[in-house]
């Protein structure tokens, strides 16, 4: 997971990039539906697993297992 530094831009972080997953939010999506609609923002799918591990921990999701559906908070 990338934190600003001084060598890493503010912009560059995982932290920051995360806000791509929330900003557009959509109920019912699958996590493929979220990489689809976000990976023009992330340079692989580890960087944006990471962003998305943070969002669940932040509990700004929660992902209904048996049918793969990702719900906003």
């Amino acid at each position: 997971m990338l934190v600003p530094t001084k060598f890493t831009k503010l912009e560059e972080s995982t932290i920051f990039k995360m806000r791509c997953i929330v900003a557009e939010a959509r109920q019912g999506e699958s996590i493929l539906d979220i990489y689809s609609r976000t990976k023009d923002n992330f340079h692989d799918a580890s960087e944006f697993l990471h962003a998305m591990d943070i969002v669940f921990v932040l509990d700004m999701i929660e992902v209904e297992f048996q049918s793969g559906e990702v719900e906003y908070a």
